[in-house]
């Protein structure tokens, strides 16, 4: 019996290996024991049912995330049990459906539950790495290396924007110090009471005393000589606080040390390191804590060991230059190292730069420069005269300016939000990004304590054409403008430039490529708890889902506004409304910056993100699955897959599982071709034996295709010229696919209400296609696979073309190698389901023997084109 999922108190974690080992003694013990058909689709049924019921938790917890309203931490731990519940329900099914084949799922969930209980409990990373280099930071580092180190790893791991050679040495190396110096205790005592001036200066000189732990030690030893063994001999580090609260939604800008040009050396970097850590205990720093909400020596800090870059010039980037100029960019410059602009120590030259699709600079002073800061090797920086040339010079070359600017812009659509950036230009002329981090921008004439009012103001009339209004459902609340994308297939993603609103027919998990650095996204079909909400919660992309229409109102290339908010409310404006956009910036709440809702909020990433995108790469294995949402989306693929398998296997050998014949059903359809029907349950209307009609048909999804075969004038006879080489070659393909002689000739339905899975040969190439299609549109899925042909090769593989690009205007994410192809859609409701599997029935019906007649792209091209506008005559090419 499929295992229930219905939600309840906290469950005892699942012992997993008695699940699996019982299961898989008994296929092997009992002869003839593979589960029926019925049963294994009721284990399908039950992974969805527990897909389900996660994916509406995460949703739940999304929402209130969003940052309107608080809860306590009780809220968190029951809507996390109710999680853990639901996702242990769909695995344990999983593992029945699949025969245990992925044992590791149940392993990644382990590691996933223990990262969020100890988020749950408030401990910090309980071993790992000290020293991490950061290329090899990851998504579940986050908390161990700090906001400074893992947003700038960020920046060169995920944006691929040029960053110094760095390493972090993590939290867990704090912990090591502190313990191997006797100084938990008095931190603890530190947490325990008010800031107590004394103490903390006491604690503070210890630090500075304490001595390296040798693991740690012969880490930095190690890390430094590689640096060494590739930068040379001479390189120096800047080592730098990045503790776990710091550059994430507050900078602690100014309040830990740096220490800049330390010699690449394991005893030099220890001391450093000491001198960083002992910052974490000074009374202002306290205090600057105690704002945020943290209690005194909560924070831990990680450090960050990046390489000095011998600049040439540097300076600071805003990307807002204020709350009334949100669409110019500032950016600052100076010679030498960027110290003497972050500490206001020259007058650094500045550039005005409009945003947009092509950064525009529209202004510039040059500043006086009157000092620069430089690099003296061991004996450290030096602040020193300009020279009267140099001071008369812009640091910068338009060229620079404008390609500064797309990088901030960049990291600005990455990160949702305004950034501050650090850079520099080594004197190669090659441009790294130091630092980034959020950056505040508050509106002068707006009391902080009146963001409650804000919210009101927000809804003052707007005089721009107004395109769409309170139409569809949303996700992601929010504010934002920029250009139309209207999104024809998926192809296009590749196209889509940062910053625009994404227009598409439906949504589609493998948005995920290109969601950080949108706009927004509108969807004319869609769901509020598909996999694309989640990742845009995540990542805070307003987005409004089951418009209806959206593709057809908006066009391609307008400048539009989108205001989404509670209740629906949803209006999309007719250029960029300034006035609008001002006002729902200011409207962000005080509780965000309250740590028990950031706590909360970074239970997040091991739940919501979604890595595991496409089931057609090899990356899509349990290994892989880092949240839960990962772990949904792989189920639900595979248990797709299982089905498919299982389908296949009973019509291999269906005479003989069937008893010659006894449960097969004929379908009586004025088709060339017989199809044989097998009822998992109420695919067949009424009772009784015999022949299927048309109208008897229940199944939802075979009644579409049957539907779209019998469409007038997709059949085509056509006579074929084929050489013997060509027809050898199709009959040598075609035993690769058929597997057992036993089911040729037989073209199998196995349904039910709301399944179907179809295997149809015509001559020698073959279809297969299951589909799920529900009220519940992320359940819904069609997966779509045609091989084989009688003519060349190359003929059938234009033959692909032309079916990949059609499937691809109907939304298929499309795979293809020579004569083969694989399609997959997923997460559409039913009336969807219906029309595409309609158009399937006609494609299926329209390529019969189309190979034989095709002999050039342009050939495929032009009967693709005709398809998709409803013509399906043929003719063979003169």
């Amino acid at each position: 019996m499929p295992v229930g999922v219905a939600g309840g108190k906290a469950m005892a974690r699942t012992s997993w290996a008695g699940v699996r080992s019982l299961s898989g003694f008994l296929r092997k013990a009992l002869p003839g024991s593979a589960p029926a058909p019925k049963v294994l689709f009721g284990y399908f049924q039950s992974v969805l049912a527990g897909n389900n019921s996660s994916l509406e938790v995460i949703t739940d917890m999304g929402e209130k995330l969003g940052g309107d309203y608080l809860f306590d931490v009780n809220y968190t731990r029951s809507a996390y049990d109710s999680l853990y519940e639901a996702i242990s329900g769909s695995i344990e099914n999983f593992s029945l459906l699949t025969d245990d084949h992925y044992p590791q799922l149940a392993n990644s969930l382990t590691r996933i539950d223990n990262l969020v209980q100890r988020m749950l409990a408030s401990r910090g990373p309980e071993g790992g790495p000290l020293v991490v280099p950061y290329g090899e930071i990851t998504w579940d580092m986050a908390e161990a290396v700090g906001g400074k180190n893992g947003n700038l790893a960020e920046i060169g791991n995920a944006l691929r924007l040029t960053i110094p050679e760095s390493f972090a040495v993590t939290t867990v190396a704090f912990d090591v110090f502190m313990a191997h110096n006797c100084l938990v205790d008095r931190l603890a005592a530190l947490t325990a009471t008010e800031i107590d001036d004394q103490a903390v200066a006491d604690l503070h000189a210890a630090v500075l005393a304490g001595e390296i732990p040798p693991e740690l030690a012969d880490d930095f030893a190690r890390e430094t000589a590689k640096i060494r063994d590739r930068l040379g001999p001479n390189v120096t580090l800047a080592m730098r606080s990045s503790a776990d609260e710091e550059d994430g939604d507050f900078s602690f800008a100014g309040q830990f040390a740096s220490m800049l040009n330390v010699p690449c050396n394991g005893v030099a970097i220890g001391k450093a390191y000491k001198e960083v850590l002992a910052s974490l205990f000074h009374v202002d720093a306290l205090a600057y804590q105690q704002h945020l909400g943290l209690s005194p020596g909560r924070l831990k800090m990680a450090v960050g060991g990046v390489t000095m870059i011998d600049a040439r010039c540097s300076g600071v980037i805003y990307t807002v230059a204020s709350s009334i100029e949100p669409d110019t960019i500032l950016i600052n410059a100076a010679w030498g190292l960027g110290v003497a602009v972050v500490d206001g120590k020259t007058d650094a030259d500045l550039y005005t730069v409009a945003k947009g699709e092509e950064p525009k600079l529209i202004k510039s002073r040059i500043g006086a420069k009157e000092t620069m800061v430089v690099n003296r090797g061991d004996d450290g920086i030096e602040t020193v005269a300009t020279s009267t040339e140099m001071q008369a010079q812009n640091c910068l070359s338009e060229a620079e300016v404008l390609d500064l600017a797309g990088q901030a812009i960049a990291m600005e659509t990455y990160f949702k939000a305004p950034q501050d950036i650090e850079w520099a230009i080594d004197r190669e002329g090659r441009c790294f990004i130091l630092q980034a981090r959020g950056l505040r921008i508050d509106d002068p004439g707006t009391d902080e304590e009146d963001n409650d009012a804000v919210l009101e103001t927000a809804s003052e009339p707007c005089h721009l054409p107004v395109l769409l209004e309170n139409q569809g459902a949303v996700v992601q609340k929010g504010a934002v403008a920029g250009k139309i994308f209207v999104l024809k297939n998926a192809d296009e993603l590749e196209l889509v430039p940062r910053g625009s609103i994404l227009v598409a027919h439906h949504d589609s998990p493998h948005f995920v490529r290109v969601i950080p650095f949108l706009g927004a996204i509108i969807t004319d079909v869609g769901a509020p708890t598909s996999h694309m909400a989640s990742i845009c919660r995540e990542f805070n992309v307003p987005t409004v889902v089951n418009v209806g229409n959206a593709t057809t109102l908006l066009a391609h290339g307008q400048e539009a506004t989108l205001i989404s908010g509670d209740d629906n409310q949803v209006t999309i404006y007719a250029g960029i409304a300034h006035e609008l956009l001002k006002q729902q910036r200011q409207s962000a709440l005080k509780v965000r910056e309250l740590y028990e809702f950031r706590r909360q909020k970074y239970i997040m990433r091991y739940i919501a993100p979604l890595n595991m995108v496409n089931p057609l790469e090899e990356e899509f294995v349990p290994e892989k699955c880092k949240t839960v949402h990962d772990l949904i989306r792989f189920m639900h693929e595979k248990s797709v897959q299982e089905l498919v398998a299982s389908a296949t296997r009973q019509g291999r050998g269906v005479m003989g599982v069937f008893g010659g014949g006894k449960g097969l059903r004929r379908l009586a359809v004025d088709l060339p071709m017989q199809v044989m029907t097998i009822d998992l349950g109420g695919g067949i209307n009424g009772g009784g034996r015999g022949d299927v009609a048309f109208e008897a048909i229940g199944s939802t999804p075979l009644r579409a295709l049957i539907s779209g075969m019998k469409h007038p004038g997709v059949w085509h006879d056509v006579a074929l010229g084929l050489q013997g080489k060509d027809l050898l070659s199709g009959m040598t393909r075609a035993s690769d696919f058929t597997g057992n002689a036993g089911a040729a000739g037989v073209n199998l339905a196995v349904i039910s209400k709301e399944y179907v899975n179809m295997s149809m040969r015509f001559g020698y190439h073959f279809n297969m296609l299951d589909s799920y299609c529900s009220d519940t549109p992320r359940n819904n899925h069609i997966y779509f696979r045609f091989v084989g042909g009688a003519a060349s090769i190359n003929s059938r593989s234009l033959r692909i073309k032309m079916m990949a690009k059609i499937m691809s205007a109907n939304g298929f994410i499309i795979k293809t190698k020579g004569d083969l192809m694989v399609a997959r859609i997923s997460n559409l409701r039913s009336e969807e389901v219906q029309r595409i599997l309609d158009q399937i029935g006609r494609l299926v019906a329209f390529t019969r023997q189309l190979d034989a007649i095709l002999d050039s792209d342009a050939a495929a091209e032009r009967l693709a084109d005709a398809f998709l506008a409803g013509d399906y005559s043929i003719s063979r090419p003169s």
